[in-house]
C-alpha cells in the first residue's frame, strides 16, 4: 500500500522475483480481463466509464486469480483494501502490509513529470530520466490527463480518507511494516527485505 506514484508495483515485481510468489495488481487484472470472461462486459463498462469497478465483481475476479496453482504458496498483492469496504468485502488476510511512505510533494513530482511517447507507449519521466534517455523517445511525449497537479491532488485527497484509516487498521492488527520510498527502487527494496526479516523475527 501507498500513496501514488509510491513505486508500490515496483517492489511487487522485486518481491515477487526474490520470493518467487506471483504479483498481483488488481487494476492490471480488471483491465487485462479477456474478452470471454463472464465479467468482461460489466468490468469494462466501469473502466470506460472511469468508474470504480463494483466491489462484489472485482472480488470474483480477485477469488478467480488467488484460487490458480501459482498462488498455492502464497501472494503478493497490489492495489486492494483503499476502502474500508474492500476488506468488508474480501480479506486477504495478510501476514505483512507494506506501506510505502512518500512525502505529498514527492508523489505530485513523480506524477506530474511522467510522459507517455505516442509512438511507442512507453513511459517516461522528465525529472529523473537522463537528458540523453529523453532523446532517444521516437515520437511526441505527452501528459495524461489526470497526471496533472489537480488531479493528483484529488486522488491523493482520497487516499488520505479512504486508505489511511485502512492502513491504521492493519497497524492496530499488528501486521504494518512501513517503508522510507524515498531513493532508487533498488534501495527502497533494501528496506523492504530488511524490514520484513526483521519482522518475521519479531513474530517468532
Amino acid at each position: 500500500m501507498g500513496p501514488q506514484a509510491s513505486g508500490k508495483g515496483t517492489q511487487a515485481e522485486l518481491l515477487s522475483k526474490t520470493f518467487d510468489l506471483p504479483a498481483i495488481s488488481v487494476g492490471g487484472l480488471l483491465r487485462d480481463l479477456p474478452e470471454q470472461h463472464p465479467l468482461y462486459a460489466s468490468v469494462r463498462a466501469d473502466l470506460n466509464a472511469g468508474r470504480l469497478v463494483n466491489t462484489n465483481v472485482a472480488v470474483e475476479v480477485i477469488k478467480e486469480r488467488i484460487s490458480q496453482p501459482d498462488c498455492k504458496n502464497g501472494y503478493i498483492m497490489d492495489g486492494w483494501a483503499r476502502r474500508t469496504s474492500d476488506i468488508e468485502a474480501f480479506n486477504p488476510e495478510p501476514d505483512w502490509v507494506l506501506h510505502i511512505v512518500i512525502p505529498r510533494n514527492e508523489s505530485i513530482k513523480r506524477i506530474t513529470g511522467r510522459r507517455i511517447c505516442v509512438a511507442d507507449g512507453k513511459v517516461y519521466n522528465i525529472y529523473t530520466l537522463p537528458k540523453e534517455e529523453l532523446e532517444k523517445c521516437k515520437g511526441d511525449l505527452i501528459q495524461r490527463d489526470d497526471d496533472t497537479e489537480i488531479a493528483v491532488n484529488k486522488r491523493l485527497e482520497i487516499y488520505q480518507t479512504e486508505t489511511i484509516p485502512v492502513v491504521e487498521d492493519f497497524r492496530k492488527k499488528g501486521v504494518l511494516i512501513e517503508i522510507d520510498g524515498m531513493g532508487l527502487p533498488d534501495e527502497v527494496f533494501s528496506r523492504v527485505l530488511s524490514a520484513l526479516e526483521l519482522a518475521e523475527k519479531s513474530k517468532a
